[in-house]
């Protein structure tokens, strides 16, 4: 299980990275313009993006964050990005950090609402993998719906025909 997980890990810089290339030539007013989805705008959703990976750092490392840290930011696009793929590396470092016997491990963690719910370890981070490709195939959409049809492949398939040959 260890390598699957390394290579989700590795998996979620690359894609990251990948869609983070396209989205970082925007404007500023691409960025925050208004799209119908989960988040009303790329910034809204890379800013939710970069949120979960600060929470689950958080948790990983025994903290329960009370509120997302993005409820008090008021950087720029560029530090948006910059944050998500810093946020995504950390993660990564974390996933390599664990052995078999941790990441079977049990974590308990604090949600936002109070409650104490446990997970083993590894559920944690293929969730969190997880959660990052859903909201990309999101980017992606919203990408189009301004207009950009260039956006290159994120799925994992590529990742392994690119990186893992």
């Amino acid at each position: 299980m260890k390598k699957f997980i390394l290579e989700y890990a590795a998996y979620n810089v690359w894609a990251n990275e990948t869609i983070c290339s396209v989205i970082s030539t925007l404007t500023d007013e691409q960025f925050e313009k208004e799209i119908v989805s989960s988040f009303s705008s790329i910034r809204k959703t890379v800013l939710h993006l970069w949120d979960a990976h600060l929470v689950w750092i958080n948790r990983l490392e025994g903290v329960s964050l009370k509120a997302f840290p993005s409820e008090s930011f008021l950087g720029t696009n560029e530090e948006i990005i910059t944050g998500l793929i810093s946020s995504s590396k950390k993660l990564k470092d974390l996933t390599e950090s664990y052995d078999e016997d941790a990441l079977q491990s049990i974590k308990k963690y604090a949600t936002f609402k109070g409650g104490i719910v446990t997970s083993s370890l590894y559920q944690v981070l293929a969730h969190v993998f997880n959660h990052s490709t859903y909201h990309r195939g999101q980017l992606v959409t919203m990408l189009r719906q301004l207009g950009i049809m260039d956006i290159p492949k994120t799925d994992l398939i590529f990742f392994y025909r690119e990186v893992k040959k």
